[in-house]
């Protein structure tokens, strides 16, 4: 015990000895560094090359961190401008989790779009009896399709928002069966290009609302209906329609200027939200398929195109599910793009006024062809990938074909997976081409009745 003792006490001390070497050493090395350079010595560039590369290593730890991959993660933006706007009044759209989404009627979000809601409401109901009662012509009753329009998509998204937290908790559940994403790349590609596309699509709609503007400067400069007051002239011809019934007040000016952008990005965002929920479905599908076409060609068994078949079906029944919620919203997306596009090109033979007007008219008309021909290919694009197992079979070695493997084949082929129009028309190829067709027929008949070959001088409303 004593001699246990006593061995104890001496590496006790030895330990203090080569703590006090150790640190007398470092003390003089800095005070020798001191005295005799007067300087400190710059670290070398192998040093500072090690320090970049343990940096460069935290951010590509961070950034493991900050994408998971998730719908819910790509989404987020989304809903988040939506809010903005009055549109899908959703609690909990700022988190990565699904669980956290909730509808509630007594929310400040919900209020906001109720309001939002009937001011289009009291807006398309002035347009009905202006259309009726005082002036039925194309420019009139255009206007008062954008805004019934504009109420039911306001209605359709706040019904959507009652079904969301269900759809998006889904939607999660699905996602977790699947192959996982291994890199960055692959985790963030999904956010990206939803971000992408909705800040082009954003910007493209700022811009044509910007030059609508500059074109109705036009009418306020030659022909104001309140003389030497342009910004009550700009605001009266804003909602003229409206100002036809009710007094015009600088507030009620403002109103509705306010609902006019409302409106303007809640008809945009309709094309954007169809858009997102696209590339989000067919990225799911392109998930699995890239993950069956690394294995194809490896020995398999029957166990894995079994896990395989189980996660192609669950992604059709989500896409059953999200089509449910979001159908109606899809039919109002094609329904009104292929009314304007007849529309403005029916105009597109009328001469304007000035240049604004011309540039204005053109951007606008190309900016809606272009916009409704990406969301016919992304929506087409579920199809696309729902159709692909069937390529990717053609890949496995003959003593690897199972019926396990013959069924999924045969499920691929009769199933048609796609999002649809309230189940009137469903989104593949096709229908690129079946819009393109409509649009001319509708225009050979339009141009039978058009009289009008010049857009008026002055406002008339």
């Amino acid at each position: 015990m004593a001699r246990t003792t006593g061995d104890a006490a001496k590496r006790r001390r030895f330990i203090a000895r080569i703590k006090f070497w150790r640190r007398s050493r470092v003390g003089s090395d800095v005070t020798l560094g001191i005295l005799k350079y007067k300087v400190v010595s710059k670290p070398s560039k192998r040093f500072q090359f090690a320090k970049i590369k343990s940096f460069l290593r935290r951010i590509r730890r961070s950034e493991d961190y900050k994408y998971s991959g998730s719908f819910q993660e790509a989404i987020k933006p989304v809903l988040i401008i939506a809010q903005i706007f009055a549109l899908m009044p959703v609690r909990g759209v700022s988190s990565k989790f699904a669980e956290d989404l909730a509808f509630a009627w007594s929310s400040a979000r919900t209020y906001y779009a109720l309001i939002t809601i009937v001011c289009f409401g009291v807006v398309s109901g002035y347009l009905v009896v202006f259309v009726t009662n005082v002036t039925f012509n194309f420019d009139s009753v255009e206007t008062l399709i954008f805004y019934l329009s504009i109420f039911l998509i306001s209605l359709a998204f706040l019904q959507l928002a009652r079904k969301w937290p269900a759809v998006a908790q889904e939607w999660q559940l699905v996602e977790a069966k699947l192959p996982p994403l291994k890199s960055v790349k692959e985790r963030r590609a999904l956010s990206l290009h939803i971000k992408w596309i909705t800040i082009v699509a954003t910007t493209c709609s700022l811009v044509e609302h910007m030059m609508s503007m500059l074109s109705m400067g036009y009418y306020v400069n030659f022909c104001p209906k309140i003389p030497g007051h342009p910004i009550d002239s700009f605001l009266y011809l804003n909602f003229s329609s409206v100002f036809y019934f009710v007094d015009y007040t600088l507030f009620i000016g403002l109103l509705g200027k306010v609902i006019n952008i409302l409106s303007t990005f809640a008809w945009n965002f309709n094309d954007i939200f169809v858009m997102a929920v696209s590339v989000a479905l067919a990225a799911r599908f392109r998930q699995l398929n890239d993950y069956m076409q690394r294995e194809a060609r490896l020995p398999t068994s029957v166990d894995h195109w079994m896990q395989c078949r189980v996660n192609f079906r669950n992604l059709c029944k989500l896409c059953e599910v999200v089509d449910d919620a979001i159908s109606t919203i899809t039919m109002l997306c094609f329904t009104n793009n292929l009314y304007f596009i007849c529309g403005k090109i029916l105009k597109s033979m009328q001469t304007k006024p000035s240049v604004s007007h011309t540039l204005y008219f053109w951007f606008s008309l190309i900016y809606l062809l272009g916009r409704t021909l990406i969301l016919s290919l992304y929506s087409s694009s579920i199809n696309d990938e729902s159709k692909r197992p069937l390529l990717i079979f053609r890949l496995v070695p003959r003593e690897y074909w199972c019926d396990e493997l013959k069924r999924f084949s045969e499920e691929v082929h009769l199933d048609n997976v796609a999002l649809t129009g309230l189940k009137f028309f469903r989104l593949t190829r096709g229908v690129v081409i079946s819009v393109a067709g409509t649009i001319v027929t509708y225009e050979l008949i339009l141009l039978q009745f058009n009289g009008e070959e010049k857009v008026p001088a002055c406002y008339e409303g």
